[in-house]
């Protein structure tokens, strides 16, 4: 069956908070074909990688009050990471393959996860600020939470809905978009912050910039 995305919209707060068992996320499943190589693995000016750059932001992410980080997972058919269970199904497909893994370990007796905090490997001037804003809003909704019409990084609630939507989409019954996504969960879009953080490293000229 095929699902069609709602408006994006602002919604409702909770009237009372409860801590959120959050999962961090990291997207590097990609194909990098703009790159001509695993972006993934480029080396920052200090030595780092893009991915153990965005691992070690999630790793050292104080959590606010309201929000129970678990260990940090990495999409992608990679050491350490989460194959795509379908192939080809862009972000959407990294997040159900997570979705799907996290359902089963809690079937399994392990413990529940209330929403995803998802960063891409690409975007080396994100914050732990700008991450911990998203945490605030997200523990009292019950929507997916973003700057703007920027869809990542992002909060995403593991609602029903959510991992139905995911599963649809990695299946190509559903738009396979983030937007998409947001307009069928709903979407608390918070202002755009100032400043750079939003770089996303997809070409070669984007990683140049980043090392000057």
């Amino acid at each position: 069956m095929n699902i069609s995305p709602a408006y994006i919209g602002q919604g409702g707060v909770n009237s009372q908070m409860v801590t959120r068992n959050v999962c961090p996320v990291v997207l590097a499943g990609g194909l990098s074909s703009r790159m001509g190589r695993d972006k993934a693995l480029l080396k920052l000016p200090d030595g780092e990688t893009l991915l153990s750059r965005s691992q070690t932001l999630l790793e050292r992410l104080e959590p606010p009050v309201g929000v129970r980080f678990s260990p940090v997972l990495i999409s992608g058919n990679r050491t350490g990471g989460i194959p795509d269970r379908v192939s080809r199904a862009g972000p959407l497909g990294g997040l159900q393959a997570i979705a799907r893994l996290l359902t089963e370990e809690e079937q399994d007796g392990g413990s529940s996860c209330d929403a995803m905090l998802v960063i891409p490997v690409d975007m080396p001037l994100l914050s732990p600020a700008l991450l911990r804003q998203l945490c605030l809003a997200g523990r009292e909704v019950e929507q997916a939470v973003c700057f703007g019409d920027f869809y990542l990084p992002c909060w995403l609630p593991l609602t029903p809905r959510c991992r139905h939507y995911l599963d649809a989409a990695a299946m190509g019954n559903a738009v396979a978009s983030m937007r998409a996504l947001f307009g069928y969960v709903g979407c608390m879009q918070l202002a755009v912050p100032e400043g750079d953080w939003h770089l996303n490293v997809n070409r070669p000229q984007d990683f140049e910039r980043l090392n000057l």
